[in-house]
């Protein structure tokens, strides 16, 4: 049941979030903490960091479309029939599920990603993600160190 409401509730936070960017952000920047953090409204048409965003036809659709889904079928499937997974490793999978879908969505409905974070610090920027990412990271970062504390006991 855990696994489902992180899930879901990565997936709603997401397309709230996004709705909210899509609907009020559009030609604007809102500074949040100026010279550090602004929403703002950014089409992302590639992978993490804007990756493929110009490259078109198959190539595109598979590492945008159909290697997310076997991802996502993927994680579906172990969160399913794996109920031996502690419960680290199962927030962790579901982090990573609810950003794969709210992201795998935006390309689907969209054909771009929606995103709107936006931090810099002087003449560094960092280019701008939203809700899914950050649960994906958080739940990479998760079973990462779930994974590494494992072998080292």
């Amino acid at each position: 049941m855990i696994p489902f409401l992180v899930v879901s509730a990565v997936f709603i936070i997401d397309r709230i979030t996004k709705i909210f960017a899509m609907k009020f952000l559009k030609g604007k920047v809102v500074t949040v903490i100026p010279g550090f953090f602004s929403l703002v409204f950014a089409e992302n048409k590639g992978a993490a960091f804007s990756i493929l965003s110009s490259s078109t036809g198959a190539g595109r659709f598979l590492m945008l479309i159909a290697f997310p889904a076997v991802i996502i079928v993927a994680l579906i499937y172990l969160l399913l029939t794996k109920k031996e997974y502690p419960l680290y490793l199962k927030i962790s999978l579901s982090l990573i599920l609810g950003g794969a879908l709210g992201n795998l969505y935006d390309r689907i409905v969209y054909g771009t990603v929606v995103d709107f974070l936006d931090f810099h610090v002087g003449k560094y920027h960092w280019p701008a993600f939203n809700v899914a990412d950050i649960a994906v990271f958080i739940g990479t970062v998760m079973l990462i160190l779930n994974v590494s504390g494992k072998e080292e006991a």
